[in-house]
Order: C-alpha cells, then sequence, then structure tokens
C-alpha cells in the first residue's frame, strides 16, 4: 500500500524523544525498571499519536516509556475510556487486508453466545455465510448451531480458532425447545484467502404497487464500489419505488464508501448541486484550529462525482448519477453489530427531505472516525524496530449538517424493535425472515402470512466477541490522503 508523510503537529517533540530513547540511559536509571528500547520506541510511537492528534489527546496521562513492557496493553490502559475502538497492533499490514475486504477465512459469520448454565462454555450460531466460500461450499446457512471444534467445546478463551484457524472440524448440534445438543454432524474447512464481497445479496421483490429494492450489504470497503454502482444502477432502471438497506452485521468501513452509498441514496437536488453537507468533523482543539488555519474543510458533501486513491496507491474516479435513486422511502435494517459507518450513513440522511426508518434493535453507538498511522507518517526516518507497527486512532466526532450526532453515545433506537432471530429458518432475503418481513409490512401495509419460529429463551450473546475473520467491526476509516500535512 502507498503510504503518505503525515507531520505531525508536535514534531519537535517527537524528534526530541526519539533522540532520547536513542542515547545511553543514565548511569541513575534503575535497569530492573527498563523495557527494551526496541518496545521503548513502540511505546514512544504509540504516544506520539494519542498525544498529538488523537480526538481525546488532553485525556492521555502522562507515561514512562521506559518501565512499559506490553504497548498494546499501554494503550489500552491509556486510551479515553468511552473510546472502544482506538487499537495499537503489531500486524498492520493484516489490518489494512482486513480493510480492504480481503484475508485468509472460512466465509463465514457468526453470533456467539454462552450456555446458561457456564460462564466459559459457548456455542456458535451462523449468522450469514459469504457466497462461494468453504462456509458455502460445505453447505453451512444461517441458523446453523455449532457447538465443538476439532473436537472440543468452545470457550470464551478458545472461540477465535472458529476465525483464524488454518482448518477446523465444527462439531454440530440441534435445538430443541430450550436444549442445544451435539447431532453428531461434523464439518470439515480449509480457510482461504478471499476477498469477502460485502454486496452480500440484492434482489427486487414486487409486491404490488411497490418494487422494493433489498440490499444486504456487509462492510464499507474501497473495492465494492464497483459492484455497489452495478446493483444501484439496476435498482434505478427498474424503477424501485422503496429501498431496503440491510446493515445488520456491517460493523462499518472507509467514510468515503460511506459518503458514496448516501449519495446513491439521497434526493437528486441534494446531490446534484454538490454543496450539500453529508457530514461534519470535529477534531481535537489543536487540530481544528490548524485546519482552519490552512483553509482544510472537514466537511463531506453529497455528490455525484469522485476521486480518489485507492489501497494500492491507484487513482480511481467514478459517477454515482446514474445510479442516484433520488431519495426513495429508505428502511435500515440494523441490530447491535450495525456500527461506525453504517451509522453515519443513517446520520447523514436524516435531517434533509427523504424518510429514513429503521427496524432491529439498537445500534453500537459508533460516533467518530480514526486514520491508520504508521510509523512513515509520522517520523521522517522510522526505526526498524517500528515495522509492521501501526495505530488505529480516533481523530474526529462526525455530525450531521446541523452538527447533531444522534447515534452518540449510544446508538440509534430503532422506529420499530424487531428480535434478529436467526433459528427460524429463513435466509437473508427471505420475505418470511423477522427485520425484512416487518419492513415489507410497512411499506405495504401487510402482514406477512409466513410465521416465524419464537424463541423460548434469549441466548447470552458473549460480550465483545467478534463475528467473522477481518470484520470492521466498529470502524470508519478515513483516507489520509485528505489530511496532507507540510512537510
Amino acid at each position: 500500500m502507498k503510504k503518505n508523510q503525515w507531520k505531525l503537529l508536535a514534531i519537535l517533540s517527537v524528534l526530541a524523544s526519539v533522540t532520547f530513547l536513542s542515547s545511553c540511559k543514565k548511569e541513575d536509571d534503575p535497569i530492573e525498571d527498563a523495557v527494551p528500547i526496541a518496545t521503548q520506541k513502540i511505546n514512544q510511537f504509540a504516544l506520539d499519536v494519542l498525544q498529538d492528534v488523537y480526538l481525546w489527546s488532553s485525556e492521555i496521562p502522562t507515561v514512562n516509556v521506559k518501565t512499559e513492557a506490553d504497548p498494546i496493553s499501554m494503550v489500552e490502559r491509556i486510551k479515553y475510556s468511552a473510546d472502544h475502538w482506538t487499537t495499537l497492533t503489531d500486524d498492520v499490514a493484516g489490518l489494512s487486508d482486513n480493510f480492504a475486504g480481503e484475508g485468509t477465512s472460512f466465509g463465514y459469520s457468526l453470533g456467539l453466545y454462552l450456555f446458561s448454565d457456564s460462564e466459559t462454555d459457548c456455542f456458535a450460531v451462523v449468522q450469514f455465510v459469504y457466497p462461494g466460500t468453504p462456509a458455502e461450499k460445505a453447505g453451512l446457512k444461517r441458523g446453523d448451531i455449532i457447538q465443538q471444534m476439532n473436537g472440543a467445546n468452545i470457550t470464551t478463551s478458545n472461540y477465535t480458532n472458529l476465525f483464524y484457524s488454518s482448518s477446523i472440524d465444527l462439531g454440530m448440534a440441534t435445538l430443541s425447545g430450550t436444549v442445544i445438543s451435539p447431532n453428531g454432524k461434523t464439518i470439515s474447512l480449509t480457510a482461504v484467502d478471499m476477498y469477502q464481497d460485502p454486496v452480500n445479496i440484492y434482489k427486487i421483490i414486487d409486491k404490488g404497487t411497490h418494487k422494493v429494492g433489498y440490499l444486504f450489504y456487509t462492510d464499507y470497503v474501497l473495492k465494492s464500489h464497483a459492484k455497489l454502482l452495478e446493483v444501484f444502477k439496476s435498482f434505478k432502471d427498474a424503477g424501485v419505488t422503496d429501498m431496503v438497506l440491510d446493515l445488520r452485521y456491517n460493523g462499518g468501513g472507509y467514510s468515503l464508501t460511506a459518503q458514496i452509498l448516501s449519495s446513491m441514496l439521497a434526493p437528486q437536488d441534494i446531490v446534484a448541486s454538490g454543496d450539500n453537507i453529508y457530514l461534519k468533523q470535529t477534531w481535537n482543539d489543536t487540530y481544528s484550529k490548524y485546519w482552519e488555519s490552512k483553509g482544510e474543510d472537514l466537511n463531506e458533501y453529497f455528490k455525484y462525482n469522485f476521486s480518489y486513491e485507492n489501497e494500492e496507491g491507484v487513482t480511481e474516479t467514478l459517477s454515482v448519477k446514474d445510479a442516484n435513486l433520488n431519495g426513495i422511502n429508505l428502511y435500515v435494517l440494523v441490530s447491535g453489530y450495525t456500527a461506525s459507518a453504517s451509522e453515519a450513513t443513517i446520520t447523514g440522511l436524516l435531517p434533509y427531505n427523504m424518510s429514513v426508518q429503521t427496524i432491529g434493535a439498537q445500534t453500537a453507538g459508533k460516533y467518530c472516525g480514526g486514520i491508520v498511522f504508521t510509523p512513515d507518517m509520522v517520523y521522517e526516518s522510522p526505526d526498524k524496530a517500528l515495522d509492521n507497527w501501526g495505530i488505529y486512532a480516533m481523530v474526529y466526532r462526525y455530525s450531521d449538517k446541523n452538527g447533531d450526532t444522534p447515534c452518540m453515545p449510544n446508538g440509534f433506537t430503532p422506529k420499530y424493535g424487531v428480535v434478529d432471530n436467526f433459528f427460524d429458518g429463513y435466509s437473508m432475503g427471505d420475505e418470511a425472515e423477522p427485520l425484512l418481513a416487518k419492513a415489507l409490512e410497512v411499506i405495504t401495509g401487510n402482514v406477512s402470512a409466513k410465521k416465524t419460529r419464537a424463541l423460548s429463551f434469549t441466548p447470552k450473546a458473549l460480550s465483545g466477541a467478534v463475528n467473522r475473520a477481518g470484520a470492521l467491526n466498529g470502524k470508519m476509516i478515513e483516507l489520509p490522503k485528505r489530511f496532507q500535512m507540510d512537510k
């Protein structure tokens, strides 16, 4: 990936700290308190970002980089208490692949739940699968229950092997009443390196005088732009009258992708002018003043034409004019997994003259955007010890054209509350699936004749669990090229 030089405002202090760390220890420094110099430099890199450009930079305490043995744990401890997203990584290349929707995976998304009589034993339920992946080819489908892997119980300490093993044997289970038990079936999977296409399911549903476009979209990734354009053009050509955007498992991604998607949904007159605000950005005090002094416009606008640099450093251009749906009635399917760029899409569209209604459960409440900082964006000559380190740091809070952030701090409360019941046997996009069925009911006024199976218990979700490999959970990513510092 092509990198861009990011010159922090506190560069003099950064250079001073690097010089200090490269010098010999003072004789009166206690040897037993020191951590390796390489670790100290990683600590300093994280601090140089957090104490400067981080949205909550004023909240970062003074830290002795010479005594912090675990840089990743240090960042988790000192970041702002309400910030659940800023992350230091020693595999920034892998993180970048995840942001691109690429990586090694089995191709499924799972919900993780605790058994009622245990605080450690779990079971997994398939939420959906990506087309053409090992999971789909093996016959896995929404609602399938997994109780074991490789002959052992799934627990809070080993469940990530469901996503990051190179191969796995899944012990399947069956729900009977309130009891989940093994059914003797085993499914073997081998992970492959793939692009997980987030444009997962799309279709047009004819309902009398209503022609409903349905899109199940799982991640805001740059590579999905061409497919999104194709889908929305087909919806427009077919004359859809209503749009159901299924974001229930969409944890976010690139802010640019959200801006492009929103420009396909907004009223035509709002987009055509190019000067109507989609979102505003609020940085920390230091950077807000800095951008103002540079004449930098921190607003994002609805528009037809886009030009940007992709992950490989290649400039791409696109127009959404022929894919704009002119503000037709929009129904967004949401859940606790709906976060960040997904919530930003709703936020940006709400103030304009179009109907935006949410269906499902409370969203995550991710109201800020971040940038992945690598050492070469911070230092002129990065130390070798920083190779492949990076930090995804929150740098701004987003708001609508009026300065409001309705998903802050606890997310959107849906207008129509519906339980996402993946045990009912209906696949994503099935008209009888509970959330989609509710959307069609609101659109047409007719209740679906098909009944879903009501759950006789409420599964206890494993708090903080990831649901798939490379998931963009709670991430809204800003392209650093937009904000170029002076050298």
